[in-house]
């Protein structure tokens, strides 16, 4: 019978043993970062894919050619989607985020290309909407701190009682000495008085219906929170465009109608296809976006939180003959997905820098 106790005791080792040998291994997945050849495969990628392109205005400067300051948004849908797009020569680059968190050691990535785990669960795909630059172009660096009431710590109000006792018994000592009863009492309207008496109504807290304030405020005097600040995180950026159309011609007009319902199809969620009853939501798309010169630092994989568009800018609607505005006011608000530190910052000088 032992024997058989001990087989099994046996049998579960090796079973545990085997199991933590399998979880090291996805946990290898999951944090090693992608070797060197792989990252020029993605910029490969990127070179050899073609998007179609929806571009206002059509002809900035004539037939041929582009205003040279413009930005592109590019289009990341979930792979869950139904409205999937792949059709384009070459692979499809990974979005910004992604490419990020691939090249590093992180949780951020999905085991085995599985589509399980922490990594993005979007693709790019060959639709890229390409519009003038605008005037809201401002955007802050913004941290998260929080204080700490160091007077608010336990035994505090204990220590600096102990603190002040010393000082508060020589100062009751040289009262009575001084002038007897009456002087002991006079000795408590000192610093060191107000200190000591400070204390004892902080370790007497509630005493007459009174909070330590209140009990302290009878004295003369208040608690001194001592704050310290600590720094919690940065906060993910948010950016603002506001695009003003006034389309010359009907060719522009319909260009501008289709990027409006392009941006507003993929700032929508969708319901998850299959027998759940519409429980689920696939989210919406993620947006990369880049601009045609680079002194204006680079943006990470967003998320189009609020897209406003106003078909009455100037107070009054007006449409042409085939029934598009006249002019119209679109303002997208993108909340950046990651973090932004100084690895993706660079240092001033540093060849290496990428800029963000």
């Amino acid at each position: 019978m032992a024997d058989i106790f001990k087989n099994i005791a046996t049998d579960i080792l090796e079973g545990a043993v085997e199991q933590g040998r399998q979880a090291s291994e996805a946990m290898e997945e999951f944090t090693a970062p992608e070797p060197e050849s792989w990252y020029n495969d993605q910029r490969k990628a990127q070179r050899n894919y073609q998007y179609r392109v929806y571009q206002y205005p059509i002809n900035d400067l004539g037939v041929g050619r582009q205003h040279p300051y413009f930005m592109t948004f590019y289009i990341n849908t979930q792979d869950l989607s139904k409205y999937n797009n792949k059709t384009s020569k070459g692979l499809p680059p990974l979005s910004t985020a992604e490419i990020h968190a691939r090249t590093s050691r992180t949780l951020a990535k999905n085991l085995k290309d599985t589509g399980i785990g922490f990594g993005r669960k979007t693709h790019r795909t060959n639709a890229a909407i390409r519009l003038f630059m605008p005037n809201t172009l401002s955007w802050n660096f913004r941290n998260s701190f929080e204080h700490i009431d160091l007077s608010g710590l336990p035994g505090t109000s204990l220590g600096q009682s102990l603190a002040a006792a010393p000082a508060l018994g020589r100062s009751l000592a040289e009262g009575f000495v001084q002038g007897g009863f009456k002087g002991g009492l006079a000795s408590l309207n000192s610093i060191a008085g107000r200190q000591g008496l400070g204390a004892v109504a902080e370790l007497g807290e509630g005493v007459a219906g009174l909070g330590s304030q209140g009990a302290l405020s009878a004295f003369g005097i208040a608690i001194n929170p001592q704050v310290d600040v600590i720094f919690k995180s940065p906060e993910l950026r948010t950016f603002n465009f506001e695009f003003l159309f006034a389309p010359r011609s009907l060719a522009e007009a319909t260009k501008v109608q289709e990027i409006i319902q392009l941006f507003r199809f993929h700032a929508a969620p969708e319901l998850l296809a299959g027998e759940g009853l519409g429980r689920y939501f696939v989210p919406p798309s993620e947006f990369d976006i880049e601009f045609s010169i680079n002194t204006l630092g680079k943006i990470s994989t967003c998320v189009l939180e609020d897209i406003a568009v106003d078909y009455a800018p100037t107070g009054g609607a007006h449409f042409y003959n085939s029934d598009h505005p006249i002019m119209s006011r679109m303002t997208l608000q993108f909340r950046e997905l990651e973090f932004i530190t100084k690895e993706l910052i660079g240092h001033p000088g540093d060849p290496k820098a990428r800029g963000f």
